[in-house]
């Protein structure tokens, strides 16, 4: 009887052991996301988290890899981010939300080309959308330039003036502009040739970025055909058992935001109730781009996620692990 009892105590007390004490030594995951493919990630967000061992997923604009952009980073430098374990991840091609262009593939129409006088290489049509994404002639990408001007000696480019909803186009060939077939990209073309062109410049693409934190369940669905997770807005965490893959919640990180309130986040979300928090962030250390934050402010709290052990993930690394329970987290 006594050997019994003291079996029942040294029972209990190994599963006292092995529970975790209100919280203590629980954590759930975190992840750092750079939206538009800024400069300022590499120069300053870079350094600051490889100091530390830490990792991060960036998002890019497609077509504005190597454009001669300077606020961009360029092919080679993201290069660099990923082979540093860095997660590269589709943005869209040209920064457009859905409900500003047409949906799908059957949605593209050819534009009603009609020759400019004294320009025989020039075409002009009136188009109806608030926003160009982007033409296709024949299966290739014209150039957007920022100018008329510009068109007029460039063919395989266009000009849209969305003043008076008029595209200025100087076709790759001019037949094609005859015979109409010319016509305006749609959202399926940005997910699809967005990821397509950064597969080809030696890009690792999974994970889709939605531009401007805009989704649709529409959109949603459709993604599943060319991403295995999408990640959003919503200034949420995502919930063991109950994260949407293509519809992950993100935290938008805001220019005036302190440190603290960013790492009182981790603190309530991912160590308290187990979630994994997931950021949105643009520039770092600069004044380009929506809402940048402070490099100083982005070392605290690499700092802190380094101090406390918080595993820090890439997008593709959390839906390995939390959705479809894949290895464990590291730091």
């Amino acid at each position: 009887m006594k050997k019994n009892r003291l079996l029942q105590v040294a029972v209990l007390a190994a599963v006292f052991l092995l529970q975790p004490l209100s919280g203590i030594g629980r954590a759930g995951m975190v992840s750092l996301v750079f939206d538009d493919g800024l400069e300022s990630v590499y120069q300053y967000a870079f350094p600051v988290l490889s100091h530390l061992g830490l990792v991060a997923t960036v998002g890019i604009i497609a077509n504005r890899v190597d454009s001669g952009d300077s606020d961009f980073m360029t092919e080679s430098q993201i290069r660099e981010l990923q082979d540093a374990g860095w997660e590269v991840a589709s943005h869209s091609l040209t920064h457009k939300r859905p409900i500003d262009i047409p949906k799908f593939y059957a949605e593209e129409k050819c534009l009603n080309l009609k020759p400019v006088k004294g320009q025989r290489a020039l075409y002009e049509a009136k188009y109806k959308y608030e926003e160009l994404a982007g033409l296709m002639e024949n299966g290739r990408l014209l150039r957007e330039r920022a100018s008329g001007s510009s068109v007029k000696g460039e063919p395989g480019s266009y000009y849209f003036d969305e003043l008076i909803g008029e595209v200025l186009v100087h076709p790759f060939d001019l037949e094609n502009g005859e015979k109409q077939q010319i016509r305006a990209i749609s959202y399926e073309r940005e997910l699809e040739e967005s990821k397509k062109e950064l597969l080809e410049r030696g890009f690792r693409v999974s994970t889709y970025i939605t531009p401007h934190n805009y989704w649709t369940p529409e959109m949603s669905n459709l993604s599943k055909r060319f991403y295995a997770q999408v990640a959003n807005g919503g200034d949420d965490f995502n919930r063991k058992g109950a994260t949407d893959r293509f519809w992950l919640k993100r935290f938008v990180v805001h220019a005036n935001d302190s440190a603290e309130a960013i790492i009182g986040l981790v603190k309530e979300h991912a160590i308290r109730e187990n979630g994994w928090v997931i950021f949105c962030m643009h520039g770092v250390g600069s004044d380009l781009g929506w809402e940048p934050w402070d490099a100083a402010k982005l070392a605290q709290l690499a700092e802190y996620l380094k101090k406390k052990a918080v595993p820090v993930v890439t997008i593709d690394q959390g839906v390995k692990i939390w959705v479809e329970g894949k290895g464990k987290p590291g730091i």
